[in-house]
């Protein structure tokens, strides 16, 4: 079983060693049982470059790691990715918020070209290798460096960033018997010009063009 002071050798060495890594200063807490977590946000994602060669010589294992929203807002999407480390029973979770590409940044039918890049840590932590391959295909981010950056489950034809795409369940329960979610179906679905009307029961969705929406 892993002791506390472990866990304080462990907290020790990461003192010591990451914050001249990057400049990444690490902030603690602790939980009512006396286990020790460690956090670090980045201020931009290229830096997780800087910062992986240091976990690594730290003996960090890499545990998992999650790519999501920090504010799900359709008109501002967003990224970041955590990356969850365990040194002696101390876990690290280091964040790096990814730059989205500029809404200017689009082709001639109104799509964004760029994506989000993140620099690959997986020449230094072989694990994170599936992790980075899924955030490719199903969040459309661009891993650079990967040393094997195939798909591992979508066929090549289909769209990456499909994650993107999809309502998640508890959006579409707790909108059931609202406008919210039917709003946000019928939006996608519309001719060029023509919204939703509010207020009209769910079900029976009324559209408008937007010069009857000023009138």
């Amino acid at each position: 079983m892993l002791t506390r002071p472990a866990q304080l050798q462990a907290k020790a060495l990461l003192d010591q060693r990451l914050p001249d890594a990057a400049g990444a200063d690490i902030s603690w807490t602790e939980d009512a049982h006396g286990n020790i977590y460690g956090w670090i946000m980045l201020d931009n994602a290229p830096r997780l470059a800087e910062l992986a060669p240091a976990m690594s010589r730290c003996r960090l294992r890499l545990c998992t790691m999650t790519a999501y929203d920090p504010e799900r807002d359709p008109a501002n999407p967003q990224r970041a990715i955590a990356y969850h480390f365990d040194l002696d029973g101390l876990t690290l979770t280091v964040t790096a918020p990814l730059a989205m590409p500029p809404a200017d940044d689009a082709d001639e039918n109104g799509e964004v070209t760029g994506k989000p890049e993140v620099p690959s840590i997986t020449p230094w932590f072989r694990n994170a290798d599936w992790n980075e391959r899924e955030f490719m295909e199903m969040y459309d981010i661009a891993v650079t460096g990967h040393p094997n950056p195939r798909r591992l489950f979508l066929d090549e034809r289909l769209d990456a960033g499909v994650m993107g795409q999809m309502i998640p369940l508890s959006t579409m329960m707790n909108g059931a018997s609202t406008q919210d979610l039917w709003e946000r179906i019928m939006s996608a679905k519309l001719p060029e010009g023509t919204t939703v009307a509010t207020g009209a029961p769910v079900g029976a969705i009324a559209t408008v063009t937007d010069e009857e929406a000023q009138a």
